[in-house]
C-alpha cells in the first residue's frame, strides 16, 4: 500500500519545542527520512514525493555549496520549493526575488542583499545579470549532505516597501523561522495527511509559514500561481489536490469565494486562515456559505517580522455579528502591548493600556538590512531584555481578552494583502514629475492607490512606474491637477483632493472591422461589470482604467463563460486593451479548446528535467 494511503488517518503530532534549537534543513531531512513515500508538493505536473524533492533539493545544494546568500529567481511552484531547501541544505541563506517584480525593483533587491550568487531557470535568466546557475541544468548530486548550522544563522531575507523610496530587507533566523512553524503546527494541528495551499508569493512570510509548516511535518504544500493562471486555476488546485488548510489574504479570498457558484462548498477545506488585512463580517458570511459546517475559521495578525504573533479561532457557531473581526488572543513565545504613540510624547498610560500602538515583544523577532533609521528605531530592548518590535498598527483590547486592529499611525497601507509605503511612490514619482501627492481610497469595496500630479497630463506615467514597483504599488489612477490643496499648516489636504473618477469614461471611437467590433463589444461588457464602470475606453489599457492583477483574474474568468473558449491570463496581459484583446482572439493565437494557458516560457516537466539530468 502507497505510504500515503497507510498514513492518511496519522494523528497531529506536536511540533516540540527543541527542534527550534535545530536547523529549517535538519528538521526536512528529518521527515525525508520518516516519510519519503508521502507526496510533499503538489504541483501542476503531477505529485513529487519527499524521497524525489530530496533529490531535487540536494542538486541545487550541490550547485550552490560555498556561497552564504543566494537568491532565487525562479518564480512559484516545485522548483521554487526544491531551491529554498536547496540553499539552506547547503547552509546559505535565501533571498526570494519574485520574477514578476520589474527589473529596477529586483536590481535594487539584489543590491542590498549582494547574493553570491542566484539560482534561475531560462525564462528568467535575463531579468538578472551576474552568477547565474541554471536550476534546470544542475547535475544530480546524490551524496550531498546537509550542511551542519547555527540556528540562530539567516535563513532568509525577505523585502517590504521602504519610506525612503527603496525596500527594506527583513532577516530572519532559523530559530525565528521554525518558532514561526511550531506556532502554526500547534495551533492548526498539521498532521502529515494535510495539504497546505501557498498562495502568496515565496516572496512573503506568508508562504514561509504555510511551506515550512507542511514540508517540516510531513504534510504536502499545494503552490498555485495565481497571477499566471487566475481564480479558475486556485478553485481547480483546493478541490483536485484535496487542499485541507487554506491560507490567504482577505482579498485573495474575497475573489475566490465570489466566484465559486451558489451553493458550491470546498468540501476538503478544515481550517480557513486569513492575514495581513482586515478582516469584516461579510468573510464570515461567506465562510459560512462556502466550506462545511466542521471547519474552523482563523482571523491572524502579524508582521513579515515575525509572523503570526495573534490568532482567532472560530466556528460557524461561535461567530458573532461584529462589523470587524478581532484579531485574537496572542500566541504562545510573544506578548503584545498596547503602548502610547511616541509622536505624542510618552506620557499618559503604560503598557497596560486598553488602546495604543501593538508593540511585539519576543526573543524571536528578526532584523532589518539596508533599512532607513526610522525603519531601524521601531526595534528595541526593554529594560528586562526582552526585545520589542513597534508595528505602528493601532490596537484596542476587548473585554474578553481579544485585540482588536484600529488601523495604522503612519502612512503605511495594505494592498490586497502587502505592506506599501505610499512615500515610497511619491519618492518614486518624484522623479518624474514637479509634485505628487499619493494617497487611498476605497473602489468597489477594497482600497486602491491614487496618485494626484502637477501637470497636464499623465500619458505613460503608470508604464512608467510599473518599470520600478511591482504592480500592487502601481497607482489604479493617476489625476492629473493645477494645484495640490493645502492645509492650513501647509500639508497636503488629502480629503480636499478631486474625485479621481468623475463620471463615465466617453463611448469608445475606436473603429474596428467585423468580427472583432461585437467581439470587443462582449469584451468590454465585461471589462465594464468587473471594474464597476458604464463605460470603458477600448484603446486604454485595463490597468489604466483601474484594473489589478486579482481583477484581471476575474475577467478570465467571466470572458471563459461568455465566449465558452480558454482564455490564457498571459494572453490577457499581454493584450491589455479591448481593441488588441478582439484582435488577438480573432486571429486566432489564443483560446482553443485544447488550450492549458501555459506561457512558451513555462517551466518544464519534472520528467524532462530528469531526462536532461541524465544526459549530463
Amino acid at each position: 500500500m502507497h505510504a500515503e494511503h497507510r498514513e492518511s488517518r496519522a494523528e497531529h503530532r506536536e511540533f516540540r519545542a527543541e527542534w527550534i534549537e535545530e536547523s529549517i534543513a535538519a528538521r526536512f531531512w528529518a521527515v525525508v527520512a520518516e516519510h519519503p513515500g508521502r507526496i510533499a508538493v503538489l504541483g501542476e505536473d503531477g505529485p513529487l514525493t519527499y524521497a524525489e524533492l530530496a533529490q531535487e533539493v540536494q542538486a541545487v545544494a550541490a550547485a550552490v555549496h560555498g556561497a552564504s546568500r543566494v537568491g532565487l529567481l525562479v518564480g512559484h511552484g516545485p522548483r521554487m520549493v526544491a531551491a529554498i531547501l536547496g540553499v539552506l541544505t547547503a547552509g546559505a541563506a535565501y533571498v526570494p526575488l519574485d520574477p514578476a517584480y520589474p527589473r529596477a525593483r529586483l536590481e535594487s533587491m539584489s543590491e542590498l542583499s549582494r547574493p553570491e550568487v542566484v539560482v534561475t531557470v531560462p525564462e528568467h535568466k535575463d531579468l538578472l545579470t551576474g552568477d547565474l546557475v541554471d536550476l534546470t541544468s544542475v547535475p544530480p548530486a546524490p551524496g550531498f549532505r546537509p550542511v551542519a548550522v547555527d540556528p540562530g544563522s539567516p535563513a532568509y531575507i525577505l523585502f517590504t516597501s521602504g519610506s525612503t523610496g527603496r525596500p527594506k530587507g527583513v532577516v530572519q533566523t532559523h530559530r525565528g523561522a521554525l518558532f514561526q512553524v511550531r506556532t502554526h503546527t500547534n495551533n492548526l494541528r498539521i498532521r502529515p495527511a494535510d495539504r497546505i495551499s501557498v498562495v502568496s508569493s515565496f516572496s512573503y512570510d506568508m508562504a514561509v509559514t504555510d511551506g515550512f509548516s507542511a514540508l517540516l511535518n510531513g504534510a504536502a504544500v499545494v503552490p498555485v500561481d495565481l497571477r499566471l493562471h487566475g481564480l479558475g486555476r486556485l478553485r481547480e488546485a483546493l478541490v483536485a489536490g484535496q487542499v485541507t488548510i487554506y491560507h490567504s489574504t482577505p482579498t485573495v479570498y474575497r475573489y475566490l469565494l465570489d466566484s465559486l457558484s451558489e451553493g458550491e462548498v470546498l468540501s476538503s477545506v478544515r481550517v480557513v486562515v486569513l492575514g495581513g488585512e482586515e478582516v469584516v463580517r461579510h468573510d464570515l458570511d461567506r465562510f459560512r456559505r462556502h466550506f462545511p459546517a466542521s471547519a474552523v475559521f482563523v482571523n491572524g495578525y502579524g508582521a513579515t517580522e515575525i509572523s503570526f504573533v495573534a490568532q482567532n479561532h472560530l466556528t460557524a457557531a461561535e461567530m458573532g455579528d461584529e462589523p470587524v473581526v478581532p484579531v485574537g488572543r496572542p500566541l504562545d513565545g510573544v506578548e503584545i502591548e498596547l503602548r502610547p504613540n511616541p509622536a505624542e510624547g510618552e506620557t499618559g498610560l503604560g503598557p497596560d493600556q486598553a488602546e495604543g500602538e501593538i508593540v511585539i515583544r519576543s526573543p524571536y523577532l528578526a532584523d532589518y538590512l539596508g533599512a532607513a533609521e526610522r525603519d531601524r528605531a521601531r526595534f528595541g530592548v526593554d529594560p528586562d531584555g526582552m526585545r520589542f518590535y513597534r508595528t505602528g498598527d493601532l490596537g484596542r483590547w476587548l473585554p474578553d481578552g481579544r485585540l482588536a486592529y484600529l488601523g495604522r499611525l503612519d502612512r503605511q497601507v495594505k494592498i490586497r494583502g502587502h505592506r506599501v509605503e505610499l512615500g515610497e511612490i511619491e519618492a518614486v514619482l518624484a522623479t518624474l514629475v514637479p509634485r505628487a501627492a499619493v494617497v487611498t481610497r476605497e473602489v468597489r469595496g477594497e482600497q486602491q492607490i491614487v496618485a494626484y500630479v502637477l501637470g497636464d497630463g499623465t500619458s505613460g506615467l503608470r508604464e512608467r512606474l510599473a518599470e520600478v514597483l511591482p504592480d500592487f504599488m502601481v497607482p489604479a489612477e493617476i489625476v492629473a491637477v493645477g494645484a495640490l490643496p493645502l492645509t492650513p499648516t501647509g500639508k497636503i489636504d488629502t480629503a480636499a483632493l478631486p474625485d479621481p473618477r468623475p463620471g463615465p469614461a466617453p463611448a469608445p471611437t475606436v473603429s474596428l472591422p467585423t468580427p472583432e467590433a461585437g467581439l470587443a463589444a462582449e469584451i468590454a461588457a465585461v471589462w465594464g461589470a468587473v471594474l464597476g464602470v458604464r463605460e470603458v475606453d477600448w484603446e486604454r489599457s485595463f490597468f489604466d482604467q483601474g484594473g489589478h492583477s486579482l481583477l484581471m483574474a476575474k475577467v478570465q474568468q467571466r470572458l471563459e463563460g461568455v465566449l465558452d473558449r480558454r482564455i490564457p491570463l498571459t494572453a490577457l496581459y499581454a493584450h491589455p486593451t479591448v481593441a488588441s484583446l478582439a484582435h488577438h482572439l480573432v486571429a486566432g493565437q489564443a483560446g482553443t479548446p485544447g488550450d492549458t494557458g501555459t506561457p512558451g516560457g513555462a517551466p518544464a516537466t519534472r520528467a524532462a528535467l530528469r531526462r536532461r539530468r541524465r544526459r549530463s
